[in-house]
């Protein structure tokens, strides 16, 4: 397996001598073997030349850097690297990740020790492991407890925090990053917003490119600007896109070929995976139940690029969340008076359209009938199979209610960029970790990210285009074929790799029984009629209680 990043596990207290075993436990990262110890705190860490991690103990203290050098906590929190950390002074253990997630960090108390690890797999086995069963449920329904793993004591870091452990193993979660203080705070116009984000999208892909580097092109506009973005001092990149020939519906390989024809690139075709979706086989990589839909493109692509020799790869991953989904924008703009956004955007999309935007933002659901009367919502039909509690905390977790235009609008630009929206991140990095590819994610750049969400409704909204403000930075730079597509669905391969009748087999014959999940409607509707349970949730359950079952 290529050498992939290092990676560490550390314990604050006594170790027993199980910390070896442990860093023997490390699947994914690879590199030079290295102890450290200071003050009761020792590090079993593989070193990887270029992203560590990189260690400091020359003074009284003892500074751990997993993504980059090995700086004060100040410095990393500022700034805009991917890092995972350690700063021990011999009294509090501070543990901190980037705002985004992108470097994975665990921890877990046992046996009168905290340990810390870039893996979970590190973890396991320093006493007897069991399901959390209550975590296992809450993500199944999308309603995570972002902490939690699904292994019980085993939790992780939170993104844009410093876990703070002192003497007594006490341990306290402290926020440094929180965008929704930043949120409305840019001082310019619509026009300044499209200057800046171009010169910052820019930035952020010319931080993550790196010779020798591969795009993962999609054929959507997010992976398309990425491969645009790159600066034209650096060397041509390599294009690899995932088609999938048998299902016609997602053929995006003709947007993937104009961006490679702009460029002057060959583009390199991989085909998707379309076998049955292998539950087993994905927790056997992972060893923790994400909540994803098995789209076939990672594993083939990763594979593709391992095989050709490519160490770095860039790709669009959430330019949706990072863009900012539309919601509550038509009345977020009168409410706010803002006149001159509104009257542009009615002579776009006719008065029409605005004025249904209007009274759907501003209309509570009960006022409403005819065409324009309230459906349920995606996360009102998940609700409906678990029950107490938890029923009750997916439905006002959904971020598609009905809710006062300027609340709506803050929760659906904040959302994307807390921890249970981010772990994808997590996920990613660990599936290309795997196959020693170091992924990267231009959308997920700390300075565009802060900038972007500090953008006012007026600058960054626009009702109908979700994307209108990217392609306005950046629409001159792709084809025209890019900048009208339509969004693709991926669903179709999702509905060939997933068999619902098999999910519920597979929940049936865990003999799980998780808490607040209605197994009597769910097998009473799975019986009836399969097809009408969201498929993400039946996904989602059965990767549950197949995880439960193996961790037991």
């Amino acid at each position: 397996m290529p050498a992939m990043r290092g990676g560490f596990v550390a314990c604050l207290g006594d170790h027993g001598g199980r910390l070896e075993r442990a860093a023997e436990r490390l699947r994914w990262h690879r590199g030079s073997g290295m102890r450290y110890r200071k003050q009761g705190l020792e590090i079993a860490a593989l070193c990887d030349p270029g992203d560590g991690p990189t260690v400091d103990c020359t003074s009284g203290s003892l500074v751990l850097v997993h993504g980059g050098a090995a700086d004060p906590l100040a410095v990393l929190q500022s700034g805009s690297s991917r890092f995972a950390s350690l700063h021990w002074d011999g009294a509090v253990l501070r543990a901190t990740r980037d705002p985004m997630g992108l470097a994975p960090l665990f921890y877990r108390v046992a046996k009168g020790a905290v340990w810390l690890a870039s893996e979970v797999h590190a973890l396991l086995g320093i006493e007897p492991d069991a399901p959390h069963l209550s975590a296992l449920t809450a993500r199944a329904g999308f309603a995570p407890i972002d902490e939690e793993t699904g292994w019980a004591g085993i939790r992780r870091v939170l993104p844009g925090c410093t876990l703070e452990i002192d003497g007594e193993l006490r341990i306290k979660t402290l926020r440094y990053w929180d965008p929704a203080r930043r949120l409305g705070t840019f001082g310019g116009d619509r026009a300044d917003a499209v200057g800046e984000l171009r010169e910052r999208f820019r930035s952020a892909v010319a931080r993550c490119y790196a010779p020798g580097s591969a795009v993962v092109l999609s054929g959507g506009q997010d992976s398309a600007a990425v491969a645009a973005g790159i600066p034209a001092t650096a060397d041509k990149p390599y294009l690899v896109h995932v088609e999938f020939a048998p299902l016609p519906r997602t053929q995006e390989t003709r947007y993937a070929q104009a961006v490679a024809s702009a460029l002057d690139v060959p583009l390199h075709c991989v085909p998707g995976e379309l076998g049955p979706w292998d539950i087993e086989a994905e927790l056997d990589v992972h060893c923790v139940p994400y909540s994803w839909l098995p789209f076939g493109i990672d594993e083939p692509v990763q594979s593709h690029l391992r095989a050709s020799g490519v160490r770095v790869a860039l790709d669009g991953h959430d330019g949706d969340g990072v863009l900012g989904p539309s919601g509550g924008a038509w009345g977020k703009l009168l409410l706010g008076l803002e006149i001159e956004r509104l009257i542009a955007l009615s002579r776009s999309y006719g008065i029409r359209r605005a004025v249904h935007g209007l009274l759907s933002d501003l209309a509570p659901p009960g006022l409403r009938r005819g065409r324009y009367a309230r459906r349920p919502t995606y996360m009102e039909s998940v609700a409906t199979y678990f029950l107490g509690d938890l029923s009750t905390r997916i439905r006002a977790q959904d971020i598609d209610r009905w809710s006062w235009p300027s609340q709506r609008w803050k929760v659906r630009q904040v959302h994307p960029l807390l921890p249970a929206a981010v772990i994808s991140f997590e996920h990613k990095e660990i599936e290309a970790a795997r196959h020693g590819i170091d992924l990267r994610h231009p959308f997920a750049d700390r300075e565009l990210v802060d900038f972007m969400i500090s953008l006012p409704c007026a600058a960054k909204a626009d009702p109908v285009r979700a994307k209108s403000l990217m392609m306005e930075a950046l629409g001159s730079d792709l084809p025209d074929s890019i900048r009208e597509r339509p969004k693709s669905d991926y669903m179709e391969v999702v509905g060939q790799r997933v068999d619902a009748a098999s999910c519920l087999e597979t929940i049936r014959s865990s003999r799980m029984r998780l808490p607040d999940v209605d197994y009597d409607r769910l097998f009473e509707r799975g019986d009836a009629a399969p097809e009408e349970i969201p498929l993400f949730l039946l996904v989602n359950l059965a990767r549950v209680h197949e995880f439960a079952r193996r961790a037991r």
